[in-house]
């Protein structure tokens, strides 16, 4: 059941908000409830396997905490903690991979489990080592009733896709005084993110993957450079539509409830360098990935360069292998360690004097992005890399650059469309239009608000309609 799901739209979410009717105390354990149902209709297989988790790290949370005075138990506690939540994501999500990498290496015929990928294994992983690896350092003072870890770890809007919030994020606004936290601010903010992210999840990223879909289908032979780069630009901007979407509903849906989480995207496509895309893209990730591991390993505070590659070559390669079990997902990590490196090597693009230089260096770093997205959405390595190739040097199939144009005429609106609003042209608009005085600023928002419900309204119609598809990162 995903958050555009007809069901989840019409009946999950007003259940939800009579939620906020309850007393603050109630409200977490109605959100529980309601998220351990909402895990149970998306992976019924695996709702056990939940349970035993949120089981096993609020229990070892507790224990480490209990154990802080003998640190080398507390140690030992969140080593077997880590080592559990690790090794159940590398079960589910990689152990076929090892098999069939090993078998093709070594000649062997070990049998693959065709194991199925319970729903959100990564970001739940990521969430309970956090809580772990916290309490250990004393920065989350655990709450003496375990229903606020296991609304933490289990919170519907954030289990399937994240973002990876930390524990004290989450209750950023609580205090756990047991006083109501509801907020009409709160609430229109986060009904506002909500609308917003559905908006694009159904009306940009379901209707630019027509085109990619399309296009990545296709045999090579049969296509052009033209509609090459046509499915790779729309895959892009879908993907950042579609979990940029996700993000703000998923952020949205915790305001109401005062639960914060801090932004997931930051306009990534408006990057002037590759190390800024990813302080712009999928934030909570690469923060997770910067302050339990990146920063542990030393940083960039180290005494030689081959340390600090040694530490961005295993962030990368722990960042691809977490998207998923292929080669696909291990090369873009590493392209991506070769990239930064260069650029942290020669103090790119800070090093460029020249205006017209660092827009060239732009232009190339989003076509970099680009290509990188081509690797991620392909099967397979060498399909990854032969689109790629015929980007650059396409046959020209005549058909195909029919077939573009075809595309561009029926979509090209949306297209456009999706490109201006990947940049900050709504916030810039909106901050102009302030300085022109109160009551424009107020009839600009009612413009606004009208048109963000008519947006939505059909936007409800098409998913009505059945043009719905999950998420993508819902994969990952």
């Amino acid at each position: 059941m995903a958050m555009t799901d007809i069901t989840f739209v019409l009946i999950f979410l007003p259940v939800l908000l009579l939620v906020i009717a309850f007393k603050y105390s109630l409200q977490k354990y109605a959100l529980l409830l309601l998220s351990l149902f909402y895990y149970a209709c998306g992976s019924p297989r695996y709702f056990v396997l939940l349970l035993e988790m949120l089981v096993i790290n609020i229990s070892l949370a507790y224990f480490i905490e209990k154990s802080t005075n003998r640190r080398k138990l507390s140690f030992m506690i969140l080593t077997i903690g880590i080592l559990i939540n690790v090794g159940v994501l590398f079960y589910y999500k990689y152990f076929d991979f090892v098999i069939e990498g090993t078998n093709q290496v070594f000649g062997t015929v070990f049998t693959a489990r065709d194991l199925l990928l319970p729903m959100g294994i990564s970001f739940f992983s990521f969430k309970a080592i956090s809580l772990l690896i916290d309490v250990y350092k004393g920065t989350v003072v655990m709450e003496r009733n375990p229903i606020y870890s296991a609304l933490y770890l289990s919170f519907f809007g954030q289990i399937v896709s994240g973002p990876i919030c930390r524990y004290n994020e989450f209750y950023k606004n609580t205090g756990f005084n047991g006083s109501t936290i509801f907020s009409w601010n709160s609430f229109a903010d986060g009904g506002y993110l909500f609308v917003k992210g559905f908006i694009k999840k159904v009306l940009f990223a379901n209707i630019l993957s027509l085109i990619s879909t399309e296009v990545f289908s296709m045999d090579l032979v049969e296509t052009s450079a033209p509609l090459l780069w046509l499915g790779a630009i729309c895959y892009s901007l879908q993907l950042f539509y579609d979990f940029s979407g996700y993000s703000d509903m998923a952020i949205g849906i915790g305001n109401m409830f005062g639960i914060a989480c801090p932004k997931n995207f930051d306009y990534p496509y408006m990057t002037k360098s590759i190390s800024e895309f990813w302080r712009r893209w999928h934030i909570t990730l690469g923060a997770w990935f910067r302050d339990y591991i990146y920063i542990p390993l030393g940083g960039s505070r180290v005494d030689s360069r081959i340390r600090l590659y040694f530490n961005l070559f295993v962030v990368w390669l722990l960042t691809g292998i977490w998207h998923g079990a292929n080669w696909t997902f291990i090369f873009w990590g590493f392209s991506y360690f070769i990239a930064i490196s260069f650029e942290k090597t020669f103090h790119f693009p800070d090093c460029l004097r020249q205006k017209w230089s660092r827009e060239i260096y732009r232009i190339l770093v989003l076509g970099f992005i680009n290509f990188q997205w081509v690797i991620f959405n392909s099967a397979n390595l060498h399909a990854g890399l032969s689109y790629v190739k015929h980007m650059l040097i396409g046959y020209g199939y005549e058909v195909a650059n029919i077939r573009t144009v075809v595309l561009l005429k029926e979509y090209g609106v949306i297209i456009f469309a999706a490109i201006i609003f990947a940049t900050p042209i709504s916030s810039w608009l909106k901050t102009t239009l302030e300085f022109k005085g109160k009551r424009i600023a107020m009839c600009t928002e009612c413009v606004m608000a009208t048109f963000m419900g008519i947006l939505f309204i059909f936007a409800l119609s098409s998913v009505i309609a059945g043009q719905n598809n999950p998420f993508l990162y819902g994969n990952f």
